[in-house]
């Protein structure tokens, strides 16, 4: 839903913004792609992420042994490949069964990100000891949020497995431990039922264990600082964490937006009427 309510300004500044849908920004869902509630390239991606979880899920319990996760999801993002028209060489043709593939409605083009079409062309499965790239942009921590709902069920770390996950596309350690941090934030909030500064928290001392957590351990102490400081919440306060392209800004953004909002249409009008992505 908030990936829909945003895709009309995705890209925009927030002077564009207010210019076009008023001093409010926009509140409902507007016309992108020729419809009205279009979703981008991060619902996509986040339903393929679903998709590749659930098979590898039901792999291992027809099998009796877990299939490689990471490999799974892997030829699911081949798939997506897939609809955006492309073929990567590491996917044969056998890349498209599956009933989300067939869902016509997703073989469409929402301004995929360069970083994510060209890792998932390449020969190699991108991989934190093996990165494709140095790319910190916001497209693994956008659709991690599965990672932390089905991380467990699979035998799996939720935060160690969003960073997998994210690294397939994005080598930069700010890419992939902004995804972790994301996956473990949900897993905490979802399965153990947790309140969200116990989340932080956890998703704090998680980042700490690995190298080059600086600037994502740094974002997320700037969005709650941030939450508590009196600012009236707005686009202007939004601007100070950054505007979203890199995937620390991202993810303290969403978390921002999290610890201010009066009900959930309050917070996601938030996350979306700002300058950036």
């Amino acid at each position: 839903m908030g990936d829909a309510l945003g895709a009309a300004a995705e890209f925009l500044s927030i002077e564009q913004i207010r210019g076009r849908y008023g001093p409010d920004g926009v509140l409902e869902y507007e016309p992108a792609y020729g419809l009205r509630g279009a979703i981008t390239d991060d619902t996509q991606m986040t339903m393929f992420t679903v998709e590749g979880l659930l098979r590898a899920w039901v792999r291992g319990a027809s099998k009796g042994i877990m299939p490689d996760v990471v490999g799974v999801v892997d030829h699911a993002y081949g798939r997506w490949l897939r609809t955006q028209g492309e073929r990567g060489v590491r996917f044969d043709d056998s890349v498209e069964d599956g009933w989300l593939f067939d869902v016509a409605e997703l073989h469409h083009r929402r301004a995929p990100g360069n970083t994510c079409l060209s890792a998932l062309r390449a020969a190699s499965r991108g991989s934190m000891e093996a990165p494709l790239n140095d790319s910190k942009g916001c497209g693994g921590v956008m659709r991690m949020a599965p990672a932390g709902l089905g991380a467990r069920a699979l035998g799996e770390d939720a935060f160690e497995l969003g960073c997998k996950l994210a690294a397939i596309t994005h080598g930069h350690p700010s890419g992939y431990l902004a995804a972790g941090a994301l996956a473990e934030i949900i897993a905490v909030l979802v399965l153990d039922d947790g309140l969200l500064d116990s989340a932080l928290d956890r998703a704090e001392k998680r980042l700490q264990e690995y190298r080059q957590h600086e600037e994502t351990l740094g974002a997320l102490r700037a969005a709650r600082e941030l939450a508590v400081s009196g600012m009236v919440p707005s686009p202007e306060a939004v601007a100070r964490l950054g505007q979203g392209w890199v995937a620390e800004d991202a993810l303290a953004i969403s978390v921002y937006c999290a610890l201010v909002a009066e009900n959930f249409t309050h917070g996601v009008r938030l996350a979306v009427n700002h300058s950036g992505d």
